[in-house]
Parts: structure tokens; sequence; C-alpha cells
């Protein structure tokens, strides 16, 4: 057997990626219902219901690179989910808001994320989300002080 597969359900990174496929597949299998994406789904709910959102900070709140961001908006206002609108005071500012279509969509994709946090929450005990909650917070530091080890390097 291969030495990475007989080690890999004991990697803290394998667990991780597993569990994110099975939710990513699951996510994209619920939006394809509705003629989306999970990148769409998650683009609709970072976007201000009331007052949209500057197009810098999207891409920075999910985690995507501007060029994947780009791609993904044209479609989704070509789709009638969302439109542009420049700032009346600053016309280098544009702002994505949510048409009535998008808003429509954003309460599916909010159900469906609601959906899932109940169904694997309640299969969890309550210590153990805990401590789950707990280690995941230490992630985000030992994967920015690997950066920096990896930029001495």
């Amino acid at each position: 057997m291969d030495e990475f597969l007989r080690l890999a359900d004991q990697l803290v990174i394998y667990q991780l990626r597993s569990s994110w496929f099975q939710i990513s597949k699951l996510y994209n299998e619920m939006a394809a219902e509705h003629g989306a994406s999970v990148s769409m789904a998650f683009i609709l709910l970072a976007i201000n219901e009331e007052e949209g959102t500057p197009v810098t900070k999207i891409a920075p709140r999910l985690g995507m690179e501007p060029n994947s961001l780009s791609r993904i908006l044209k479609s989704m206002e070509k789709d009638g989910f969302i439109l542009r609108i420049k700032d009346k005071t600053d016309k280098r500012l544009s702002y994505v808001c949510l048409t009535p279509k998008g808003k429509e969509k954003r309460e599916v994709a909010l159900k469906a994320v609601y959906r899932l946090e109940r169904a694997i929450v309640n299969q969890i005990d309550e210590k153990k989300l805990a401590a789950f909650f707990e280690v995941a917070s230490h992630i985000p530091d030992a994967i920015e002080e690997f950066k920096q080890k990896m930029a001495s390097y």
C-alpha cells in the first residue's frame, strides 16, 4: 500500500481537505439545482444585501484570487444575480449589488449553509465541538508561521 495513503487518515490537512471536498461537492450539487455553483453561493453570501459590497472586499473575504472572482462576477451579472454600481463620489470604486433574483438565490444559499451546519453540529457532542473550534482557531497562526519559515529558506 502507498505510504501516504496509509498515513493520510492521521494528517490534519488531509482530514480538512477531505471534509471540505465532501462539503463542496454537496454544496455544488445543491447549487446546480438553482443554476449556480458553490463559488457563486458564497459570493452571494459575502455581498451586503442592502448596500452592496465593494468589489475589492469580496475576494479577500472568500480567499479567492481577483481573476477568478472577476470571471464569476461576469457570469453572475449575465445570469441576473448581481449588478455593478459605480460609487457616486469616487468613480474608481464599484459596488456589487444583489438583484431581486440574487437576493432570492442568497436566501436559498443561506438556508443550505444553516441546514448543513445543523446536520453536522447535531452529530457532535458539545465538548468535542468546542475542542474542534479551539483547534481550528490555531490553524491560521500555524500556517502563517510555516509561511514565514518557508520564506527564510
